[in-house]
């Protein structure tokens, strides 16, 4: 066991796996405490963690878990891991990654989700490197460009007269643990001890807030969760191609085309006994086989036109903290994309003067004044009214465009206003398209202190978002970033609203905003007091570490901690 231990918790190999979780994509996922913490001292924190595991001493924890909205108005459940449960997960995926890379890429043309990086198969070796890329996946945008590609292709350029689309339902929390590691021995000669550990961990992190669900599910988010993924559907992915179909798939979105639809039908059947084979079912109500016609814009390809991939870009968070990373490599990988520049308009790149650069972004500007407006039909009332088919996307596209503009003028000095007059179409799509909440909210922040932003939130939050913790959160997090509260509105509205919340998420921005804003010494020592009653043990040291560097009061940090009882 020892030797098979040291082959994946090395110190370098943990190492590595310290600087893949900081370039993991999803912030909401990451335990930025943590991992400040873990890497104050990488190397020897490294080397203290590779002896724990390898003296059998660690122990996975449950991790902090929430519900984030679907555009059906169900839910997923999202996990944030503790730092070593994310460093135990990323090194378990480095090496598989490593061994594995050569069988996985001869997929890389059909497969589009979650797919490698050349520089995965240099495993620790990369670190060595002057400037070493620490991305586990390539970037997923221009592979979702690929697979859109893809389809358009085979639909239009060579002619295939069928069509079949599915997906699987509920794909990663229905992945059978049995199923998935039985995969992991069988095709990719993972050793039984660390199948052993997996085990635990898996069972440790599934299901709900609520519950566990032992051999059940694996946790979404993490990154190392979307390779398993992959790692379990391979052999099916080897099946279809082998059969010379034109098969595409997007983590569990697939979609496959031909000229005889009983090719098609035949490919049904297989997929279906593959996944019940696995423990997984194919999703009935998205499954479908249909004749393509010739004399009519496809659905699929007008759908997929319709998807501009920067449109998928999920702006910044609202972040509350001030940058306090351990060092700037570190703040650099935490907050990074893998192409920044793929956002920015091709015209921005060719301009040097600032005079251009003001003037194209001032048309942007313009541009969206005249296209958002259109996205509604005139109406004689007050009530805004979509014109029919228009999509969250749409409103994206131009939130992009909207705030890019903005922060694109802010950075040459050039202060420019939001409009007031598409701030009714923005609070419209905050709340319509409201799985989007982080991408409108941060459109929202650039009004700064406005009342009106001010009052729709609140609204929301005690109407449309108190069945969504995910939103509450958002939205009360819009709100601390730029606006101004009274004495009277902290303690009558939002500590009201902390007392009668149930949501450790929505409680972290409630407590965020509280504290950031009450100058009351008397109030925060209630605040305290409600903080010392939570249960969670990460919300407590979420809380503790924001105050540290933005509370209004200057706290003795120790004798906080010691208070609140960690």
């Amino acid at each position: 066991m020892q030797k098979t231990y040291n082959k994946y918790f090395n110190s370098d190999n943990l190492k590595l796996a310290y600087f893949r979780v900081l370039c993991w994509p999803d912030r909401t996922v990451k335990d930025q405490v943590g991992l400040r913490a873990f890497g104050k001292n990488i190397d020897e924190n490294c080397q203290n963690f590779s002896q724990k595991i390898l003296q059998g001493e660690y122990q996975p924890k449950r991790g902090f878990k929430y519900y984030m909205p679907k555009a059906s108005g169900t839910t997923r459940t999202k996990t944030l891991l503790d730092v070593e449960d994310a460093l135990i997960y990323q090194a378990i995926a480095n090496v598989i990654a490593q061994d594995s890379y050569d069988l996985l890429s001869e997929n890389d043309e059909f497969v589009f989700g979650s797919v490698l990086l050349p520089e995965v198969k240099k495993g620790v070796d990369i670190m060595q490197e002057e400037e070493p890329n620490y991305f586990f996946f390539k970037f997923w945008k221009q592979l979702y460009q690929k697979f859109k590609n893809s389809v358009i292709k085979s639909i239009e350029v060579d002619k295939v007269k069928y069509k079949f689309e599915t997906d699987i339902t509920g794909f990663f929390d229905c992945i059978p643990h049995y199923n998935l590691l039985n995969k992991l021995s069988e095709r990719f000669h993972v050793e039984d001890e660390i199948l052993d550990l997996l085990a635990n961990c898996l069972n440790t992190w599934s299901g709900t807030k609520e519950s566990v669900t032992p051999g059940v599910g694996i946790p979404q988010g993490p990154l190392p969760s979307f390779f398993l993924a992959n790692l379990l559907l391979h052999d099916l992915d080897d099946m279809l191609v082998g059969k010379g179909l034109k098969y595409y798939r997007y983590m569990d979105d697939m979609k496959i085309y031909g000229y005889e639809e009983n090719d098609l039908q035949r490919a049904l059947v297989e997929i279906d006994m593959y996944l019940k084979g696995n423990g997984l079912s194919i999703n009935s109500k998205k499954t479908s086989i249909l004749e393509i016609d010739e004399n009519t814009e496809d659905e699929t390809v007008r759908e997929m036109r319709k998807i501009e991939v920067f449109s998928l870009y999920d702006e910044e968070d609202v972040e509350l903290e001030e940058s306090t990373s351990i060092t700037k490599e570190s703040h650099s990988l935490a907050c990074q994309d893998q192409d920044d520049s793929f956002f920015v308009h091709p015209s921005i790149v060719t301009l040097s003067d600032e005079i251009e650069i003001e003037k194209f972004h001032l048309e942007q500007l313009q541009e969206v004044s005249t296209e958002l407006p259109a996205l509604f039909n005139e109406s004689p009332d007050s009530d805004l009214n979509l014109k029919q088919g228009v999509e969250d996307l749409d409103f994206l596209r131009l939130s992009v465009k909207f705030s890019q503009s903005i922060k694109g003028l802010k950075q040459i000095n050039k202060n420019t206003e939001a409009d007031t007059a598409l701030l009714k179409y923005w609070l419209f799509a905050y709340q319509k398209f409201f799985w989007r909440a982080n991408n409108f909210g941060f459109t929202l922040s650039l009004y700064g202190d406005s009342f009106l932003v001010r009052e729709k939130l609140l609204h929301f939050i005690k109407n449309k978002f108190d069945m969504f913790e995910w939103n509450r959160y958002y939205a009360i997090q819009t709100l601390s970033f730029n606006h101004k509260f009274t004495d009277k509105e902290l303690r009558q509205i939002f500590f009201e609203m902390l007392i009668n919340e149930t949501s450790d998420l929505a409680k972290i921005s409630l407590y965020r905003l509280l504290f950031k804003h009450s100058t009351n010494k008397q109030f925060l020592s209630t605040l305290k007091k409600q903080l010392q009653k939570e249960n969670s043990l990460y919300l407590k040291i979420l809380i503790a570490d924001f105050n540290k560097y933005n509370s209004s009061e200057d706290l003795d940090f120790v004798e906080f901690l010691n208070f609140i009882g960690i």
